[in-house]
């Protein structure tokens, strides 16, 4: 990349790294280092044309979390739209739109960072959220 002038890396991060949670505080930390890493790498190779940011997904519905959405609703005796409700409500109040977000939804956000559509983007951190962190 720096022979070529030019280069996008793009970090996958999360919500947890501005809006912690008590359940992880290990894997907050990390993602909240990981954030200081993609700012300082920016500063570091923007004289070489190559650009850093990171993606930073709330809960997403993977097929782990599917898996989980299936475990709690066996156990609960509901359906997994109900314990997604359920999961939602309790530990996800402030996503505003009220959905796990979708692996697609998170791949689009990474192609349109690392795509020439963000050529004057670096050093940021692109939220797919669906609103849930609560600061500027």
């Amino acid at each position: 990349m720096k022979a070529r002038k030019s280069g996008r890396i793009v970090n996958i991060s999360s919500e947890s790294a501005v809006q912690p949670d008590a359940m992880m505080p290990h894997y907050n930390a990390s993602k909240g280092a990981l954030n200081t890493l993609t700012k300082s790498l920016s500063k570091a190779f923007a004289p070489y044309g190559i650009l850093v940011n990171a993606v930073s997904p709330a809960f997403i519905r993977t097929p782990l979390v599917q898996e989980m959405l299936e475990r709690m609703a066996r156990e609960q005796g509901m359906t997994v739209e109900a314990a997604q409700a359920a999961f939602l409500a309790q530990n996800r109040p402030h996503i505003e739109l009220k959905r796990p977000g979708t692996p697609e939804e998170v791949a689009n956000a990474v192609v349109f960072i690392a795509s020439g559509a963000a050529s004057f983007i670096t050093g940021t951190n692109l939220r797919v959220d669906g609103g849930s962190v609560a600061s500027v």
